[in-house]
């Protein structure tokens, strides 16, 4: 039993559960709709066979009416007693006068003929040329004829005429079907002297009741005799030739067809016939509603009733495949709806279990990583309260997993830390902003006592409604052991770098001391009269110490930034002025290259920087110098100052030379470091740059570059405009 609802608890049961009550509402809904079905069949059946014999006796009696109303006639009681006591004065007269009135008669009722029969049998009266004084040859049950002449009028069923009447086409057919309607003559004693028939097209009277009232399409309406012989005119008279059933050269079908089954027509004629049939011919009446073969071999429902008053059993017929269309297209989209149903269902299952497999094969994975990972993972619910932990957990505190489980969180923290915790968890909704999604660094409390660094990130999760607050733990006490040796390094390395900056500050101030005594020197040499090997050693003993001041003072600049002791004085520049002092020094090393220099100032004339005059004019000749000593022979060199969108002044220095590769760009203000030049014979230190970056951020400004290889390069400085007043400023 326990499997039982296990299997139907999983999704395979549902599936099969959901396949099982569609399939039982299917059924049920389809045997409802069945029964509603033939219910309603039944009633239209039942319904139609009433009308149809209802409206049969109307039209008789109708008739019978009109035949009794014209056989108590004075004319025609008149005609027959002359006719029967030979009173030849009178008779043609009273003969003649009431052929007038039944051959009128007889046109407006549509009937074939009209006869006036003596007791003899001698026909008195007919349609001109029909009979007259002939004896009658009326082939009729003996037992109407004898209700007739008894006072009665009756109505016989339809038989085969003994003389050719037109067809539907017009044409003479013999043996068609007819009926009579005869009526007694009296005389003035109440006697019969004579009967009055008239003969008339079975149509007339069972057309307008059979055919009007059917059922559907193939519904057929029809009367049949106690042998199952067709009374009445068949719908399918066509369809029974092509079949074989009728013989092609008899007319129709009525009187000239038995209601057979097909299927047993070569059998017993009382078992040959059908199942309606049989039930007729044994006068009673019946219903069926689950199908049966007619005469035409098709399967039929039906209903029958034989009526004493007609005599003859009459039946209505509707083929079953039309009466059950619409039941069997609701059934076949019930079957295929069923279908669909299953089908969707086991697709859903098939997409469900994979589906499910892969989330399991997924949680099986996820499972294996927090079981296995060095990170320890804790869930707490809204209250603290430890609701699951991974090994990694019990391996970083010591605690097992059941002495964690049902236990609040802060356990794993230290004591003094544990009563603010509980107030966060308390308050979440206040300070999740600082502690969700945030690592942050504690110290965790080993179940021994002992504190150890930890790293927390929090996550929030919500399931079922309830919240939970996932815990990400790490030990970090390797890495905190790195940091603080770092720290260490770091200012160690601090206090090194200091004591190199203060040890180069004060040794170019050593050094600029014999320095300027070995320039001041060589320029009193210079002055003497010297031979041209003199000169020359004097004038390269006087370059090269000019030269080693520049590199001292560069490396004296840098110490100053790197030791924070450079003094600015900030004060509104003017670009066009400082680059006027610009030219005169650049014009010789332009001449020697063989350089040509153009400049571009699109800057109002009152335009002002903020900036300190000699170190831009420093950072400006370092470009300027660059772009003269890294181009390339008879290159070019353009100056430009613009003014940006942002208010800034844009001072940019762009050259024709080589380029820088994208390699070299990433280390070009690094100190000391010339690039690929080193080994070259352009002279330099490859500090220049370093400087130049470090003073205009001092500045406040920003110094760019960019370069393409083969295409040359553009150095720019971006300072803040000021007005011209500007004060002056002192700045580390």
């Amino acid at each position: 039993m326990k499997k039982l609802f296990r299997f139907f608890g999983s999704p395979a049961g549902l599936a099969v559960l959901v396949i099982v009550a569609a399939i039982t509402c299917a059924s049920i809904a389809a045997t409802y709709l069945f029964k509603l079905i033939q219910t309603d069949v039944e009633d239209r059946l039942v319904a139609t066979l009433e009308a149809s014999i209802h409206q049969a006796r109307q039209s008789l009696e109708k008739h019978q009416t009109l035949a009794r109303y014209w056989a108590e006639n004075p004319l025609i009681q008149a005609a027959a007693l002359a006719a029967s006591n030979q009173q030849s004065s009178d008779s043609k007269t009273q003969i003649s006068n009431a052929q007038a009135s039944l051959s009128a008669v007889s046109g407006i009722e549509n009937y074939r003929d009209y006869r006036l029969i003596d007791r003899h049998g001698n026909v008195i009266l007919s349609r001109p040329g029909h009979d007259v004084r002939r004896q009658a040859r009326i082939r009729l049950p003996d037992n109407l004829l004898s209700q007739a002449w008894h006072g009665r009028t009756v109505v016989t069923p339809p038989f085969k005429s003994g003389r050719p009447w037109p067809d539907k086409r017009g044409r003479l057919t013999e043996n068609i079907a007819t009926m009579m309607i005869l009526s007694p003559v009296r005389d003035e004693h109440g006697r019969t002297v004579a009967l009055l028939s008239f003969e008339l097209d079975p149509d007339l009277i069972f057309l307008p009741a059979f055919h009007h009232n059917q059922i559907g399409k193939t519904g057929h309406t029809y009367a049949i005799n106690s042998d199952g012989l067709l009374l009445t005119a068949s719908k399918y008279d066509q369809q029974l030739r092509n079949s074989g059933l009728l013989n092609p050269r008899q007319p129709h079908a009525a009187l000239n067809l038995v209601v057979n089954d097909p299927k047993w027509a070569d059998t017993d004629a009382q078992n040959a016939l059908t199942e309606m049939a049989v039930s007729l011919s044994q006068g009673q009446s019946g219903i069926n509603l689950q199908g049966y073969r007619d005469y035409r071999g098709v399967d039929v429902i039906g209903a029958w009733r034989w009526d004493n008053s007609l005599g003859m059993g009459v039946v209505t017929e509707t083929e079953a495949a039309e009466v059950y269309q619409l039941y069997r297209s609701i059934l076949l989209s019930v079957t295929i709806s069923i279908v669909f149903v299953i089908a969707i269902t086991l697709i859903a299952l098939f997409f469900y279990r994979r589906k499910h497999q892969h989330q399991m094969s997924s949680l099986h994975q996820r499972d294996a990583i927090i079981n296995q990972t060095d990170d320890g993972f804790v869930t707490i619910d809204n209250r603290g309260m430890i609701v699951m932990t991974n090994p990694a957990i019990t391996r970083l505190f010591g605690y097992a997993s059941d002495e964690l489980i049902g236990n609040n969180v802060s356990i794993l923290l230290p004591p003094d830390e544990r009563v603010e915790h509980d107030h966060y968890v308390r308050h979440s909704e206040i300070h999740e902003r600082k502690i969700i999604h945030k690592v942050r660094s504690l110290q965790g409390c080993h179940k021994d006592g002992h504190l150890f660094p930890i790293e927390l990130n929090v996550t929030p999760m919500t399931f079922s409604h309830q919240k939970y607050f996932i815990g990400v733990i790490r030990d970090i006490s390797e890495r905190h052991s790195y940091q603080q040796a770092l720290i260490a390094a770091k200012e160690a390395a601090e206090e090194a770098n200091q004591a190199k900056s203060d040890f180069l500050a004060k040794m170019s101030h050593e050094l600029r001391t014999p320095l300027n005594a070995i320039i001041g020197f060589s320029q009193l040499l210079k002055m003497d009269k010297l031979d041209a090997n003199q000169r020359e050693s004097v004038e390269m003993i006087h370059d090269a110490g000019e030269h080693l001041l520049a590199l001292i003072n560069d490396v004296l600049d840098l110490a100053r930034i790197e030791s924070g002791r450079m003094l600015l004085s900030l004060e509104a520049v003017s670009p066009q002025e400082l680059l006027g002092s610009l030219y005169p020094m650049l014009n010789v090393q332009i001449q020697t290259l063989g350089l040509s220099f153009t400049t571009e100032i699109d800057v109002a004339d009152d335009c002002h920087v903020y900036a300190d005059y000699t170190k831009l004019k420093q950072v400006l000749l370092n470009l300027l110098s660059n772009a003269c000593k890294y181009n390339r022979p008879g290159g070019t060199i353009t100056l430009r100052v613009t003014t940006q969108t942002d208010g800034k002044v844009r001072i940019s220095v762009q050259d024709s030379g080589d380029g820088i590769s994208e390699k070299m760009q990433k280390r070009i203000f690094e100190p000391f470091n010339r690039l690929d030049k080193t080994n070259s014979k352009i002279e330099g230190t490859g500090i220049g740059l370093a400087i130049s970056a470090e003073l205009v951020k001092l500045m406040g400004g920003e110094l760019g570059f960019s370069s393409r290889l083969g295409e040359g390069s553009t150095f720019w400085v971006m300072l803040s405009a000021c007005q011209p007043s500007g004060h002056q400023t002192d700045s580390d």
